[in-house]
């Protein structure tokens, strides 16, 4: 079956594999305990922050905030009432909605509640 002749060359197997990845060779000590330490490619290191994630990840946008975003731009008097029957989702959802479309600075109410309208930002 090949599984003894495999036995004992973990160690081995483990060098050279890692040697091949181009990685730092692994570490092995032992004193009360085993230990094993690998080092890993810098690349993926948890310490260093990539220079993707410094740059601002613009706003997404989820489906029902753009067709929120479309039936406001079509009639900037739509009460939200009306929003949910056009989206499909509840008054509460609309809502919600509306205040992470606010918070994105993508839409301001102009007015009152009753009378306003809808300013679509960017």
């Amino acid at each position: 079956m090949g599984k003894v002749e495999r036995m004992g060359s973990g160690v081995r197997r483990v060098k050279s594999l890692m040697k091949q990845a181009g990685l730092k060779p692994p570490v092995f000590e032992a004193d009360t305990f085993f230990r094993a330490i690998f080092y890993r490619d810098p690349e993926y290191s948890l310490k260093r922050v990539p220079e993707k994630v410094t740059v601002k990840v613009p706003e997404k946008v989820t489906p029902n905030q753009r067709a929120i975003l479309d039936a406001c731009s079509q009639n900037s008097h739509v009460t939200s009432g009306e929003l949910a029957s056009i989206v499909g989702i509840s008054d509460r959802k609309i809502k919600a909605n509306i205040a992470k479309l606010k918070a994105k600075g993508l839409i301001r109410r102009v007015g009152p509640d009753k009378g306003g309208h809808w300013k679509i930002l960017s």
